[in-house]
């Protein structure tokens, strides 16, 4: 029974040691290096993964005391944050100084103190010191479509040009794509913004019909209306300006009407009674 007992008992630790890693030191087992992490190596001889030179799993395998095991992304040791030995260990725009941590090297900076307060901020970017948003020191620290005042330090509209519709004039919008002010619908700003058949009134900034053209009926005399087809005043139907805009058989009364002449006819009411107007030859039969 005894004998029974401890062979139990050592069965039951194998099978506690194979949970536990399968290995020793609870190292991966492998066959080879596709089986380990990519900053480990297969060690044929134990079968178990083990570190790369130059890499680590835990802090304490950083001999610096300055450093730290990056264990997020390349499971190397890392200087802690700001912590130097060398300029090296720094960013390219850094030094390392004598109490071994990184600066920023002559010109370039990491805070907007650093900079002019008026109207430097520290680019995050570049970090160098630059114009603020808004602030320039030249017209190349604007947009194209402003310049740089370099008094003031700030960047202005050239002129006609815009950021919104209260950067133009009032009948006026602005073309967020070009920065250009344009005439709102119905509105101008020359003769080239209106239609063949129209012209710029500079002083209402509309367009309007040139001489013998029209864009609405109102511009026309009452038996008038204004045509689409060529904006030109057109007679409404059976209504005259003169003979030429009636038929052969009729003239252009004073009332603006195409009268049947004597002996023609337009309808039956032109006839006796009796007759009938043939619409054919305009004479009542």
């Amino acid at each position: 029974m005894r004998i029974l007992l401890l062979g139990l008992f050592a069965v039951s630790l194998l099978v506690f040691a194979g949970c536990v890693g399968g290995a020793r030191g609870g190292a991966a087992s492998c066959k080879d290096n596709s089986q380990c992490k990519s900053w480990q190596f297969c060690n044929t001889t134990s079968s178990t993964c083990a570190l790369l030179a130059g890499y680590c799993e835990s802090n304490d395998q950083c001999t610096d005391n300055m450093t730290e095991c990056d264990l997020n992304n390349t499971h190397t040791c890392k200087f802690k944050g700001g912590l130097c030995r060398s300029s090296a260990n720094c960013e390219n725009w850094q030094v390392c100084d004598s109490s071994f941590k990184c600066r920023p090297a002559p010109g370039f900076c990491d805070a907007d103190d650093q900079c002019d307060p008026v109207f430097e901020f520290c680019n995050p970017a570049t970090h160098k010191c630059g114009p603020a948003p808004g602030y320039c020191n030249s017209d190349t620290d604007c947009d194209s479509w402003e310049r740089c005042d370099v008094v003031s330090k700030r960047c202005f509209l050239l002129e006609g040009r815009c950021d919104l519709d209260g950067d133009c004039q009032n009948y006026e919008t602005c073309n967020v794509k070009t920065h250009f002010c344009a005439p709102k619908q119905g509105f101008c700003q020359n003769d080239d913004d209106c239609p063949t058949y129209a012209k710029c009134d500079l002083a209402s900034k509309k367009c309007v019909a040139k001489q013998g053209f029209c864009i609405l009926d109102n511009e026309c005399n009452e038996w008038e209306f204004c045509s689409s087809t060529n904006n030109t005043c057109t007679p409404q139907k059976d209504r005259c300006g003169s003979n030429e805009h009636c038929g052969g058989w009729q003239v252009c009364d004073s009332l603006h009407y195409c009268k049947a002449k004597l002996g023609y006819c337009n309808d039956n009411g032109d006839c006796l009674q009796g007759e009938v107007c043939n619409q054919m030859t305009h004479r009542c039969q």
